[in-house]
Parts: C-alpha cells; structure tokens; sequence
C-alpha cells in the first residue's frame, strides 16, 4: 500500500506551502478563495500556485520575510517568490 503522506524529494510539505501561500496573499490583500469563488482564479491557476512554492526552493526565506514583515511595510510580495507574476495580478 501506497503511504499518502510521501513527499516527493523535490517538492516541499504541503501543508507548509499552502500557509506561505497564504500567508502572503494575505499580506498583499488577496483574498484566494474569493478569487476562487469569482472565477478570478481558476482550480488549476490554484493548483499551480501551490506546486510553484512548494517546488521554488525558497520556503525559508517566504518564513522569514513573512516573519518580518510589517503590515505596510517593503513589497507585497516578496520578489523571490514564484508565484509572484500571479499574486500580483490578483491584487486588489
């Protein structure tokens, strides 16, 4: 039997990367589930969302920005982040 909880050794936790995600469309004002529900983001937009974080090799340093990051305060987003062209077409 197959273990559901493998990861692949190149993409990262699942779960973490959806919490970057997150954690930074919410630092950029973008609410992703009512860009969902609107049709302004697609289910596979989404899905290509979460599989470039978790494939950017970049999850300690979006922490660390998101970390330090004051509400207002540096970019939106941060520039390293691969999914930055999306995010920032979905910012209000």
């Amino acid at each position: 039997m197959k273990d559901l909880a493998y990861e692949s050794e190149h993409l990262g936790d699942l779960f973490r990367h959806l919490w970057l995600l997150q954690t930074v469309a919410k630092a950029a004002g973008i609410d992703l589930s009512a860009a969902l529900r609107s049709g302004e983001l697609s289910h596979l937009d989404y899905a290509k969302l979460v599989t470039r974080c978790r494939s950017g090799g970049c999850s300690n340093a979006c922490a660390l920005w998101s970390s330090a990051r004051k509400p207002g305060e540096g970019p939106a987003v941060p520039d390293f982040c691969p999914s930055a062209q999306t995010l920032k077409r979905l910012m209000p």
